[in-house]
């Protein structure tokens, strides 16, 4: 049987090194891929997961069990990444899509140079305005939409309600629609980019 969560903190509260080892490796990979949502630079995205658990461990003392570590972990981190982004602005912040997207757009059903390179320049339009929505807009809709989350669980994870979560994808992807408009790309059904490219 698996330890669980509340059975590691305990032993790390009684100064066990290897629960809080255990812990680490367990949400290490949920933390960085959530606070990269909204950092979307690498290594910034792993400099602020080291500062969330540095500031869980400090104190783990006030994790309620009743919400569970997962959550409870995951609003540090979300609470880190905002931080970040209000002290650094998005100016300063990379907006790569990543392999994922980049093996995806290269393993189109039409592998014809002019189709790659349309698939590309729509990834970096689509990236630089997910840059330019607000922090938290963005990490409700990636949440709802690449994590398939719950409004329920995004509402835990963000600090607010669950109509506030509706809200913020609701208006996220309002949004990204009209940014995606701004910079020349029609409605989902077009076929042609109206916008001239350089």
């Amino acid at each position: 049987m698996s330890v669980t969560d509340d059975q590691l903190v305990r032993d790390a509260l009684l100064g066990r090194q290897d629960a809080y080892t255990g812990l680490l490796q367990r949400y290490e990979r949920p933390v960085f891929s959530l606070i990269a949502r909204l950092i979307q630079d690498p290594g910034v995205a792993e400099e602020l997961a080291q500062e969330t658990f540095l500031k869980a461990f400090r104190r783990l003392d006030t994790f309620d069990q009743q919400r569970g570590f997962s959550a409870w972990l995951l609003r540090i981190a979300h609470n880190t990444a905002v931080d970040a982004l209000r002290r650094r602005g998005p100016q300063n912040l990379g907006i790569d899509p990543g392999p994922d997207v980049t093996g995806s757009v290269l393993a189109s059903s039409d592998p014809g140079p002019d189709r790659q390179t349309e698939h590309r320049l729509l990834i970096r339009d689509l990236a630089a305005a997910l840059v330019r929505l607000r922090p938290e807009h963005r990490l409700a809709l990636m949440l709802r939409v690449q994590e398939e989350q719950s409004y329920q669980r995004i509402a835990y994870v963000m600090g607010i309600s669950e109509g506030t979560a509706k809200s913020y994808v609701h208006r996220a992807r309002r949004r990204l629609a009209d940014e995606m408009r701004n910079t020349g790309w029609g409605s989902a059904t077009d076929q042609t980019r109206t916008r001239n490219t350089k």
